[in-house]
């Protein structure tokens, strides 16, 4: 069992001798590392740790030899087979035996490779962020909090200019600011950040400053969500007013650019899930009060994880923002066109009777979804759908979206994915 227990655990696992050699060590550290074990235990970790880091490894094993340690841990890079580094994090012991002489070290290595070049890249972010909103400081009060605005996160130099007061008060309770708030609008303001769930707000107030002066703000907030439709930070902002209107006017526009990216889809450019889905919920509403009937088309590439294999997903990225912009081509202006995720993809054909619809299909037979990817080489890009027209019966986006899709794989279920453009409904 301990054996087993040894190879197939979920980390590195490795006996290391004294003298820096591999004893054992198990499947997961092999393959973090790129040796067969084989090859593995005919190394040290001397030689495999990035030159920078060894000093760092040697020192602790000293002091875990003399005694003056139980173990240690760090995080460190090792140079793989192939000659990349990764970053590994080591936790080190030592096993002595019954006279309590050092026998060897048992090592655990987790790998953190991922983890630290996220870190590496939120780093550049959190610097260029820092950047740009220190330039608003002097009008803009700007802040970033937890959702339930227990804690906070971030705040810029825009408190201390404008409240004339020290933003610690802030990290120790996020709306203290309400404190400063003029009497007036004191209960208007505190009504808006006592909901729970907070709601996204625009909202014009007056404050205190520590000097005594009236001050004007236009303060906006916005829900930020993660991957999973959870909302994840606050981002908070609020300008002073009362000197510089123009100012106003050029952050009301760089909000409303930020909500548009919140929209779309970073890669095709397109509307992305939710917001299609925002779109198609007002569609049935209107569709609802008797307006004119609209369809529902269901898009899946195929065979597209066969041309991220054989091309790679730099091509991948190409075909799918090539397959978004040849479809838009297609659309009328009042349809709607969206991502969903992956190579799925909706369109909403507005307010279109049989005719209309099958005037669509039409242009898609028309057209060619082709990438070209130089030197002579063209890349079909082929695709399945299906299409439902919205009756009464339906009452969801889901069930409208279920419905679309359901159709496009009975027609993949019975005439397979050829390679060229299917379509049922």
């Amino acid at each position: 069992m301990f054996e087993k227990t040894f190879h197939y655990c979920a980390v590195g696992l490795a006996h290391v001798g004294l003298d820096g050699a591999f004893i054992r060590v198990n499947k997961k550290l092999c393959e973090f590392l790129g040796y067969p074990k084989e090859k593995l235990t005919q190394l040290t970790f001397q030689e495999l740790t990035a030159p920078q880091y060894l000093q760092e490894d040697l020192i602790y094993l000293e002091r875990l030899l003399k005694g003056e340690i139980e173990n240690y841990a760090i995080e460190k890079q090792y140079v793989r087979s192939d000659g990349q580094l990764v970053w590994g994090k080591l936790t080190v012991s030592l096993v002595r035996d019954l006279q309590d002489n050092p026998e060897y070290f048992i090592s655990v290595v987790e790998d953190i490779d991922d983890k630290k070049r996220i870190e590496t890249e939120l780093f550049k972010v959190d610097a260029l962020f820092s950047k740009i909103v220190s330039a608003f400081s002097e009008r803009t009060f700007i802040w970033v909090a937890t959702p339930d605005l227990d804690k906070l996160h971030y705040v810029n130099d825009g408190y201390n200019n404008i409240y004339g007061r020290n933003e610690y008060e802030l990290y120790c309770s996020p709306v203290s600011f309400i404190d400063h708030v003029h009497e007036d609008d004191r209960a208007r303001v505190a009504k808006v950040f006592n909901k729970r769930p907070l709601q996204n707000w625009d909202l014009q107030y007056r404050i205190i400053d520590a000097s005594g002066n009236v001050k004007h703000l236009h303060d906006r907030g916005s829900l930020i969500y993660d991957a999973s439709e959870q909302q994840t930070l606050i981002l908070g902002t609020a300008d002073d007013i009362t000197k510089e209107k123009a100012q106003q006017h050029a952050l009301m526009s760089a909000v409303a650019k930020l909500e548009m990216l919140s929209k779309t889809d970073s890669l095709t450019g397109l509307a992305n899930r939710r917001e299609i889905f925002s779109q198609l919920s007002k569609e049935i509403s209107r569709m609802e009060r008797g307006q004119k009937i609209s369809t529902l088309v269901f898009v899946d590439l195929n065979n597209f994880k066969t041309i991220n294999d054989d091309y790679g997903h730099k091509v991948g990225d190409m075909a799918l923002s090539h397959f978004s912009k040849t479809m838009e081509l297609l659309l009328r202006d009042s349809d709607r066109f969206g991502r969903i995720g992956g190579d799925e993809f909706v369109i909403l054909l507005y307010g279109s009777d049989e005719a209309e619809t099958q005037a669509f299909f039409e242009r898609l037979e028309h057209s060619e979804f082709t990438l070209s990817l130089g030197d002579g080489i063209s890349l079909p890009i082929a695709f399945s759908l299906g299409w439902v027209e919205w009756n009464s019966s339906i009452s969801s986006v889901q069930e409208w979206l279920d419905l679309a899709d359901e159709a496009m794989y009975q027609q993949k279920r019975e005439h397979g994915c050829s390679g060229e453009m299917e379509s049922a409904g």
